[in-house]
């Protein structure tokens, strides 16, 4: 089959073509960039003897150039101190070279040695270790008393604890007074969470027991991914929920609102918190139910000692006394 009239001329013979390309006008030769390089080493060696000199002062030309003259000259010592110290190790004789080529091959390069060693499969590290070699950056080992001042400068015991396993006290009766559940998505921020309320607990006097893992809640979703015929493709989803159970024994009320409190207040992004709370009155309470409390009568609150014990203090001869010419003020603030 012959070829197209417009491919004719891509499948025929392939002839030679001589390409020629105008002299480049930006092209510079060697030549011409040395007398560039000399003219510009002239031009440097005429303004450094002029300054020297005193014919150009050099913080007016630096700062006609744009440059800080105290940081220009910082560098220029540098310079020099670095050429100084570059021109001393360098050998000035045949001699001086050969010495230092063979100091260079006797001392040798630690981090080549390293490699062809776990090359060849030594640990050199593990290997000075079991044969008892001292390696040069192990420190020395200090003197018993050096080393019981530096223990007694360590972190306190609360700070110290942090890193450590939670405290516990011990129950006395193993009456459960409060169950505290905390729920959420994450694992990382319930445990956090849960470590913190058991801390919490120790510090403010609750015996604490937990936290219990909890089986976890898996909820499902299956929802269409389009309608009509596309019913068919269809897209699960899956929520899980963790859970953690922390009993609180033998508190006192008072003491455990303090202790849900505090973690309300501090509580933990993402984690749910929930409280059963069972409180217990004595049998004096259970044998007086049913009877007739007066409007004023504080004495069967729980506060009522405590109230009591502030009317005693407001009606004494001595506050009176103190309080006499106080005027209060006509709209009172209470605050929680």
């Amino acid at each position: 089959m012959a070829a197209p009239r417009c491919m004719r001329s891509f499948l025929g013979p392939a002839k030679r073509i001589k390409i020629t390309h105008a002299a480049r006008p930006f092209s510079t030769t060697t030549a011409r960039r040395d007398a560039e390089d000399a003219a510009a080493q002239k031009t440097m060696a005429t303004l450094m003897a002029d300054v020297e000199a005193g014919n150009l002062p050099l913080d007016e030309t630096l700062e006609k150039m744009g440059l800080d003259p105290v940081e220009y000259k910082e560098l220029w010592n540098s310079q020099r101190k670095a050429q100084k110290a570059a021109a001393k190790r360098e050998p000035k004789t045949r001699e001086e070279a050969q010495k230092l080529w063979k100091q260079m091959q006797s001392t040798p390069d630690d981090l080549t040695l390293l490699r062809m060693y776990k090359r060849g499969g030594v640990e050199p590290i593990q290997l000075a270790k079991e044969k008892g070699v001292k390696l040069p950056n192990e420190k020395e080992p200090l003197d018993p008393k050096t080393q019981a001042a530096l223990d007694e400068l360590r972190q306190p015991l609360n700070v110290r604890a942090v890193n450590m396993r939670p405290l516990r006290l011990e129950p006395q009766y193993g009456v459960p007074v409060c169950d505290l559940q905390l729920r959420t998505y994450s694992i990382q921020n319930l445990t956090l969470f849960a470590d913190f309320a058991v801390r919490a607990a120790y510090y403010m006097g609750l015996v604490a027991r937990g936290p219990v893992p909890l089986p976890r809640i898996t909820e499902r979703w299956t929802v269409p991914r389009d309608v009509f015929i596309f019913k068919k493709s269809q897209e699960n989803f899956e929520r899980i929920t963790m859970r953690r159970l922390i009993q609180i024994q033998d508190g006192h009320p008072d003491v455990v609102k303090a202790w849900l409190a505090f973690l309300t207040e501090h509580q933990m992004h993402g984690v749910g918190m929930k409280a059963n709370i069972w409180e217990y009155e004595d049998l004096e309470t259970a044998t007086r139910a049913g009877e007739a409390i007066q409007p004023d009568d504080k004495s069967r609150r729980r506060e009522g000692p405590m109230m009591a014990k502030v009317d005693e203090i407001l009606n004494s001869k001595g506050f009176k006394e103190a309080m006499k010419g106080y005027k209060a003020p006509d709209e009172i603030e209470f605050r929680r």
